[in-house]
């Protein structure tokens, strides 16, 4: 049952969160709220490494891609290739998606290390779906609201 229902919500947080992605283009990627702000491309590439980082705590998958977004990293102004980027992101909603399917529901309640601290399975999935949403709103607002700083550092 746990397996079954988080596959559903994970989809449902997929659809969601890759909404504002799929609508970026090479006019408006490079968007940022303010100057300081990261840009669109970059955030929805971090979204990608992210769940890459985390399929490690939740599955043990080891990462298999580079990471340029995370560990207080910030967004330099250097270009994108934005179809790559999108299709990280969902390469990456997929392989989560494929390995909550592998986990059974006894293991969702198993306690797994975080940067949050010690938690269980479950709570580390939902605060990455958080994490996807909380993302999601900041690409739409940079993307729509947003312009391109030529001196973003």
């Amino acid at each position: 049952m746990n397996t079954d229902l988080l596959s559903q919500i994970w989809l449902a947080n997929q659809n969601a969160a890759q909404g504002p992605i799929r609508k970026l283009t090479p006019d408006n990627y490079r968007n940022r709220l303010t100057s300081e702000t990261a840009s669109a491309g970059f955030i929805a590439l971090h979204t990608a490494e992210v769940m890459h980082r985390f399929a490690t705590m939740l599955f043990g998958r080891e990462p298999g891609i580079q990471m340029q977004t995370v560990g207080g990293v910030s967004d330099e102004g250097n270009p994108l290739d934005l179809t790559s980027v999108q299709q990280m992101v969902s390469d990456s909603f997929a392989m989560i998606a494929a390995h909550i399917q592998q986990v059974g529901d006894d293991q969702w309640t198993e306690i797994v290390s975080s940067p949050f601290g010690e938690v269980s399975r479950m709570q580390l999935l939902v605060f990455l779906m958080h994490h996807n949403s909380y993302h999601a709103g900041q690409i739409a607002q940079a993307a729509k609201k947003g312009q391109l700083f030529m001196d973003a550092s």
